[in-house]
């Protein structure tokens, strides 16, 4: 039986719940589907970034921490840093995660503030961040467009966005061979980490409806973003956005 997404009013509540039953998998499953590259995409959004000692941040879908964590050792005990999630079991091991980046770093990193939230409805005031990081979050909010504004509020006037996800390879023939890679490969790895957990089919399927890199380009602008750029991995598979708020 092929496998369907779940329909729009549970999605929130279904990738919640599967994204808990595999936590203590998940950043096997990422090191295994990438050939662990995805570190090295994730330490390049961070450097990006330049982030300022004293900077306030927010890494919302934080997952397990890996990116949160990159940006804690950046900041000094005069900045801030928010790790959102909204599945306790992936906050459980953020919360593990960036205790050790701490005690490595001593008492020069803040202490970061780790809370269960839901991306579309941040308990944040305006313009409250410097810089917001989400890793492959943005295909799994109930509203793309919606969680847009969300993060344009509660960022500053010249703060920079940066996201991390999937993209379209654009060869035609290398996109096949990356579909054949995503839709069977990868389902595969998971099964073999956790066998019978669909959530290793829901990661490749939510990839169909979600735009391609140049969409996702001018939907940010068309949300108000200024000086979009774009840094392709892997033929475009994997993308980098960084879209600033104009001041």
């Amino acid at each position: 039986m092929s496998y369907r997404l779940p329909p729009p009013e549970r999605k929130s509540d279904y990738v919640r719940e599967k994204f808990d039953q595999i936590a203590h998998s998940y950043d096997l499953f990422n090191d295994l589907i990438t050939q662990f590259q995805h570190r090295r995409w994730k330490r390049v959004l961070v450097e990006r970034l330049e982030i300022s000692p004293d900077a306030f941040g927010l890494d919302l879908c934080c997952g397990t921490g890996d990116i949160a964590a990159r940006c804690l050792a950046r900041l000094s005990p005069r900045g801030e840093l928010a790790a959102v999630d909204f599945s306790p079991g992936m906050l459980e091991i953020a919360r593990s995660r960036l205790s050790a980046t701490r005690e490595r770093g001593g008492t020069d990193a803040p202490r970061p503030l780790l809370l269960g939230g839901d991306a579309m409805r941040l308990p944040f005031r305006d313009a409250s961040f410097h810089f917001i990081t989400i890793g492959y979050g943005l295909r799994n909010v109930s509203s793309l467009e919606g969680c847009l504004e969300e993060l344009w509020r509660v960022l500053r006037a010249g703060g920079v966005l940066a996201s991390l996800d999937v993209g379209k390879v654009r060869n035609p023939l290398l996109r096949r061979c990356a579909d054949l890679y995503m839709f069977r490969i990868v389902p595969l790895i998971g099964g073999l980490l956790q066998r019978g957990q669909d959530m290793y089919q829901y990661l490749p399927h939510s990839t169909v409806e979600y735009p391609d890199q140049d969409s996702l380009t001018a939907l940010m602008e068309g949300k108000g973003f200024t000086r979009v750029e774009m840094i392709e991995f892997l033929f475009g598979a994997s993308v980098i956005h960084l879209a600033r708020k104009p001041g």
